[in-house]
């Protein structure tokens, strides 16, 4: 199955990175790469390993519940899981990033892996937030003015959802794996992992001082990422306001859940070349965007191939986890499976918070 996935990563951004590059001039994407200024790609890297510092904080406060951990010992493991994503299908890094602390820690991977989860969660509806808000706020194109309601309604069920899995905890995890598992029965183990780590990561939710923060500094990546993309703009010289650079973050990372290949390769560069064009940029300088922002990105992908080689963990190791632990659940009998299954909710009375 990964190979399958892998394969359709490869052949959307085969695909994507065609229309991308498609009609070039390239004469004129070699004067503008020229022309461009590079003391701005350098503060964006800056200001891109900073963003990391950030996450590493975030994820501290994430940790909590399960552990307290500095945040200066998690911005390595912050960097080795964005490498991760880089080199591995399917955002594998976030799985090495797991893997990593905890061997690192001897911490549970799969509450981990939740509090990763809720993580991504909570990027996902800053994102909209902040989406939302730019919608309302500027006169926008007529060609992307429409997805407002879209966004609108995407936020509510989203916090929406959040809140009642707070709420009823694993009662609602329960009814979320079960209806799942009908949907999807052969993903049974997979589906019911995922969603009760999920639920054991909002633990977070019911320290009223942890998910202030938790948002707040979420507000704040965000943030750095726009002054990012604002700073990559002024090195291709581009005059295009800064709620464009806020609908290019939006748009790209919304695009981030398309198939593609590590990297989000091909997603990023059609998506952030389109959104440049509805504010009148050439194309030839346009996809000039994603090439200098990659470049900017390559000292932190760097720094966490250092970072995994200081762990002592190689790719590998991972895998081989993953698959193993794979083995091991689909050992049991059927009959072993259900009593398991309804064991299972018992011990979250022994969680923190909950």
């Amino acid at each position: 199955m990964s190979r399958f996935r892998l394969l359709i990563g490869l052949t959307i951004s085969v695909v994507l990175l065609y229309f991308t590059f498609r009609g070039l001039d390239w004469a004129q994407v070699g004067a503008a790469l020229r022309t461009a200024n590079y003391v701005y790609i350098a503060l964006a890297a800056i200001v891109i390993l900073a963003a990391f510092a950030v996450r590493a904080m975030r994820w501290s406060w994430l940790l909590r519940p399960i552990k307290r951990l500095a945040w200066r010992g998690l911005f390595s493991v912050v960097l080795i899981g964005f490498f991760g994503n880089y080199v591995l299908p399917a955002k594998t890094g976030e799985l090495v990033r797991a893997y990593v602390l905890g061997k690192r820690e001897t911490m549970s991977k799969s509450a981990i892996l939740g509090s990763i989860a809720v993580e991504k969660t909570m990027d996902t509806l800053i994102l909209f937030v902040i989406l939302l808000a730019t919608l309302w706020a500027v006169p926008l194109p007529e060609e992307v003015a429409n997805i407002e309601p879209i966004a609108a309604i995407f936020l509510v069920v989203m916090l929406g959802g959040m809140l009642l899995l707070a709420a009823r905890g694993r009662h609602a995890s329960n009814l979320i794996v079960r209806v799942l598992q009908f949907v999807f029965p052969w993903w049974k183990e997979r589906v019911a992992r995922i969603t009760n780590s999920f639920v054991d990561g909002l633990a977070v939710l019911y320290h009223g001082s942890s998910i202030v923060m938790v948002l707040a500094l979420s507000l704040v990546i965000w943030l750095m990422t726009t002054l990012n993309f604002w700073l990559i703009g002024n090195a291709l010289g581009l005059e295009i306001p800064l709620y464009g650079y806020v609908m290019i973050v939006a748009v790209t990372n919304m695009a981030s859940f398309i198939p593609s290949l590590p990297g989000r390769f091909g997603t990023l560069e059609l998506f952030s070349v389109f959104v440049l064009g509805l504010f009148g940029v050439d194309k030839n300088t346009a996809v000039l965007f994603p090439i200098l922002l990659r470049v900017a990105q390559l000292g932190p992908i760097l720094l966490g191939y250092v970072f995994l080689n200081r762990e002592g963990v190689k790719i590998l190791d991972v895998t081989r986890s993953s698959e193993r632990q794979t083995d091991e659940r689909r050992m049991p009998s059927d009959d072993a499976r259900r009593t398991t299954s309804d064991e299972r909710p018992k011990p979250a009375a022994d969680s923190p918070n909950v």
